[in-house]
């Protein structure tokens, strides 16, 4: 009784099929390729190490430059949004009224980060900030699936950074009120009656905000290394000089049959001879 084996006939040391031979010769032959390929791309990083490393240099340089070295404080305050024609019928506050209601939140929160309401911010707190400057200093920020707006002032001075938050928020709702007055009011942290109402004023930041510049050169040494990478990359493919056989085989994709060494200008005829000229 006999067996079939999958692997090399043991009496001959060969594939029994020679499909499976051409198919393992393949293998072996791509693989030796790609080890091949690979210790050429190291060697080429090796030997480009001061470009990768002066690039790497420049960007952690760059990142270190653009981030800012001085503490940054963040106050918040947060607005209430609700009109009375949206709150006529509680227990219709779907669809369209819904969508309405979004649109008034984000339509606020732009209102608020305007020019207009900084100046009238600036005015009501008397600090010693253009209107311009104070609007790059503000984001709004909606809380999702909420009637509930953020006020962010950003600001090296805590105390003025909070002043601002809450000047923001008072002018805002100051103003508002002329456009669409309520008839109740209340203190803060009540649900209004009022199209806008402040519902949380603003505390003293007491903690910094995070420079990040960990996260700068982090980033920095990454896209240095890449771009160093990627010009050296480059610089081999529009490279077309000769060094090595292997670049030979690489180029013309023929086999190398044998490598005549140079041996310079002067190489001796015999052992009595003249040197050649």
């Amino acid at each position: 009784m006999t067996s079939a084996t999958a692997g090399p006939d043991a009496g001959h040391g060969e594939y029994p099929d020679p499909t499976l031979a051409t198919f393992a010769g393949t293998l072996h032959s791509t693989k030796e390729m790609s080890d091949l390929e690979l210790r050429r791309y190291l060697a080429l990083l090796r030997r480009r190490w001061l470009l990768i490393l002066l690039t790497v240099v420049v960007a952690l340089a760059v990142g270190w430059s653009i981030t800012p070295r001085t503490d940054s404080y963040t106050a918040r305050s947060t607005l209430y949004i609700g009109s009375r024609t949206l709150e006529s019928d509680q227990n219709d506050l779907s669809g369209d009224r819904a969508l309405a209601l979004d649109r008034l939140v984000v339509t606020f929160s732009v209102m608020i980060d305007s020019e207009p309401i900084a100046a009238r911010a600036v005015d009501l707190t008397g600090e010693k900030v253009s209107a311009e400057n104070l609007v790059g200093k503000t984001t709004t920020e909606p809380e999702p699936a909420t009637q509930l707006l953020y006020i962010d002032v950003v600001d090296a001075d805590p105390a003025r950074a909070q002043a601002l938050a809450n000047g923001l928020a008072d002018a805002f709702v100051e103003q508002i009120r002329d456009f669409e007055p309520g008839t109740a009011t209340g203190g803060e942290g009540d649900v209004p009656v009022l199209p806008a109402y402040i519902f949380e004023r603003a505390r003293l930041p007491t903690v910094p905000e995070s420079s990040g510049l960990i996260k700068n050169l982090v980033l920095a040494v990454v896209l240095g290394a890449g771009l160093a990478v990627a010009v050296v990359l480059l610089l081999d493919y529009l490279d077309i000089s000769i060094r090595t056989p292997d670049d030979a085989e690489r180029l013309i994709e023929l086999p190398v049959l044998g490598v005549i060494p140079s041996l310079g200008t002067d190489v001796p005829v015999g052992a009595g001879g003249a040197r050649g000229r």
